[in-house]
């Protein structure tokens, strides 16, 4: 029999009393949310990974603020969303232009430059699609939504969903065809 998983509320009492080391257990729990958020609001993989690091780092060193252990996941998106904030903040202060984009670095090294050439198409494809389509293909994909999950999230049925995924997954293949038209999708 499968042990039953620890609510937030157990998890975040844990790691106040003492047990450092459950902190990994909430960061395993929601990695994927937060990476697959940042990287909807930053294209660059590189930026990502390192604000969802230390959107986790943040979320360790005031965990004793945390009022509501219920509100966990509210609480650790809030502190993303501050950081992607902060990042184009500091972004404009330096002159760059909104729309300048910073070429996708942070892959893996051990992947093959093929490999490395297809995740780049990859997201330079999914940044060309609309911000729904976007979306949702993150919250499947990178953040392991289910359907139910990613329509409440984007105040759709789970109808209008299957259908946008649909769609997504059409103009993705279709941008995908350009960068690599030998490929078959």
């Amino acid at each position: 029999m499968e042990p039953v998983p620890l609510s937030d509320e157990d998890l975040v009492r844990r790691v106040l009393r003492g047990e450092t080391e459950v902190f990994e257990h909430i960061v395993k729990r929601f990695e994927r949310l937060v990476y697959g958020f940042m990287l909807r609001k930053i294209s660059d993989t590189g930026v990502a990974q390192d604000l969802a690091q230390e959107t986790f780092l943040i979320a360790y060193e005031n965990l004793d603020r945390l009022k509501d252990h219920a509100r966990l996941k509210s609480w650790i998106m809030g502190i993303a969303g501050n950081l992607v904030r902060d990042h184009y903040k500091r972004r404009k202060m330096a002159g760059m232009p909104e729309g300048f984009e910073v070429e996708l670095t942070g892959l893996d090294p051990l992947q093959t430059v093929e490999q490395q050439e297809r995740h780049e198409y990859l997201y330079k494809a999914l940044m060309q699609l609309s911000e729904r389509y976007r979306a949702v293909l993150i919250k499947r994909y990178l953040e392991g939504r289910e359907y139910d999950e990613i329509a409440e999230d984007l105040g759709l049925s789970v109808g209008a969903v299957e259908v946008c995924m649909h769609r997504a997954r059409k103009a993705l293949a279709l941008v995908m065809k350009e960068y690599l038209p030998d490929v078959d999708l």
